[in-house]
């Protein structure tokens, strides 16, 4: 997800695009339990209401398709895929539908970040340097040109990265976007002959926009975490993954890069063209202009083989609900569990207080306040830059999934808040 300031990320990443019809759950989701929406306090006829707006969006060539689900008490509600996948090849899109998820592959990199810390691997006060040498001593920028720096009052700490506050931007960053764009630093949506490692490394050596610890801004640090996972792993940011995250989780269809025999089920990303949209072909590469800045978009990171980048995630609406509910459930899915109770609810709190408007450690907080309706209080949530989100509410108990493969663009937002709005009124407490 490529925005500057906090508040525009948590407006797009709170709200979602999603739709129900009753009575139909597909059998993908059977492993979780299904419910009828009634015997979980949620109200069909509220629903619907997402379901007439979702299908308008379509209707209106807002969006090609996309999947929808909702689960409430630890049971699936609703399961729903409308639209097309490819909609110039006239491919409908299915519920088991694979989707470039982008930035929500953060709140997983936070999760193996905290099993290594409940592991006592890393402190969270740590300098990163301790892990990646080459990020001792930075340097904060200054002025751009002509170029100067000067020391950063203190290192990057692991913290600093969880929260967004240490100095990294992305190549749209205001100031430092142009020194990412010489070195080659990339978000993740184009293949790359670089690897996590080189690309780190790279980025180690650049000044930083401010001094570690000062401001938020939404940047590489993540990526910096899955450099660090592999680091104290001393393997793959990949293995580490699947083998502690994934394979626990059941979560089968998740992958930095699409199998070949899977390629058939992932959706095509489309981008706004006018008043339309368009798909974005095979070894088509655009400058994206969404937010503040630009960056380039494809669609071949997901599956290229030449792509030596793997940092951000594919899966299915069916594979992140499985990783919502384990947050939801404090950590714990079907008896496995991934980290202890405290630590979920240390990482879904917010660590900023006013300096943003609400993080924890790779998810953004919704304040408990009058003007929050009562189902979004303290909820917490994420969404990707090709227009997928998901949403949490330990107050309510349910968990929210919704995909599309749509580049970001200004109008999408509104879209968000309405959908946020219907779905906390759909819940009857």
């Amino acid at each position: 997800m490529k925005t500057h300031t906090i508040r525009h990320l948590i407006t797009m990443s709170a709200l979602g695009i999603w739709c129900f019809v009753a009575g139909t759950l597909n059998a993908t989701a059977q492993e979780l339990p299904t419910s009828k929406p009634e015997d979980v306090g949620v109200s069909s006829e509220k629903v619907k209401e997402l379901s007439t707006f979702m299908q308008g969006l379509v209707d209106d060539g807002k969006i090609a398709g996309g999947v929808t689900m909702l689960a409430r008490d630890g049971k699936v509600v609703h399961l729903e895929a409308v639209g097309m996948s490819d909609r110039e090849a006239k491919v409908p899109m299915k519920t088991d539908s694979i989707f470039r998820i982008a930035s929500m592959t953060k709140p997983i990199t936070s999760v193996a970040v905290m099993m290594l810390w409940e592991q006592g691997k890393i402190g969270l006060d740590d300098p990163v340097s301790k892990f990646i040498p080459e990020f001792k001593n930075p340097d904060v920028l200054v002025s751009v040109n002509p170029l100067v720096t000067r020391a950063a009052k203190r290192e990057i700490t692991i913290r600093d990265l969880l929260t967004h506050t240490s100095g990294l931007g992305y190549e749209f960053s205001k100031d430092i976007g142009p020194i990412y764009h010489q070195h080659g630093i990339q978000c993740g949506d184009c293949p790359t002959d670089m690897t996590l490692e080189e690309m780190i490394e790279t980025l180690a050596g650049l000044p930083l926009l401010f001094d570690p610890g000062t401001k938020f801004e939404y940047g590489m640090s993540y990526a910096v975490l899955g450099r660090l996972v592999e680091v104290v792993s001393d393997g793959t940011l990949e293995r580490f993954y699947d083998r502690n995250i994934f394979q626990p989780l059941q979560m089968h269809d998740t992958f930095f890069r699409v199998p070949h025999d899977k390629l058939s089920r992932l959706a095509p990303p489309y981008v706004t063209d006018g008043n339309s949209i368009r798909k974005l072909e095979p070894g088509e590469i655009l400058d994206w202009k969404a937010g503040v800045g630009t960056y380039k978009i494809t669609a071949d990171a997901a599956y290229s083989e030449s792509n030596k980048y793997l940092n951000e995630l594919c899966s299915t609406a069916d594979d992140y609900m499985r990783f919502c509910q384990m947050i939801l459930n404090l950590g714990e899915l079907e008896g496995t569990r991934l980290l202890s109770s405290e630590t979920v609810k240390k990482m879904t709190a917010n660590q900023l207080g006013s300096r943003s408007g609400g993080y924890g450690f790779g998810f953004g907080v919704l304040p408990n306040t009058d003007d929050v309706h009562q189902q979004l209080r303290d909820s917490i949530h994420w969404a990707g830059g090709w227009s997928t989100s998901f949403h949490i509410s330990p107050r309510g108990n349910w968990a929210l999934v919704t995909l599309t493969q749509l580049a970001w663009s200004d109008s999408t937002p509104g879209w968000f808040e309405r959908y946020r709005t219907i779905a906390a009124e759909a819940i009857n407490d």
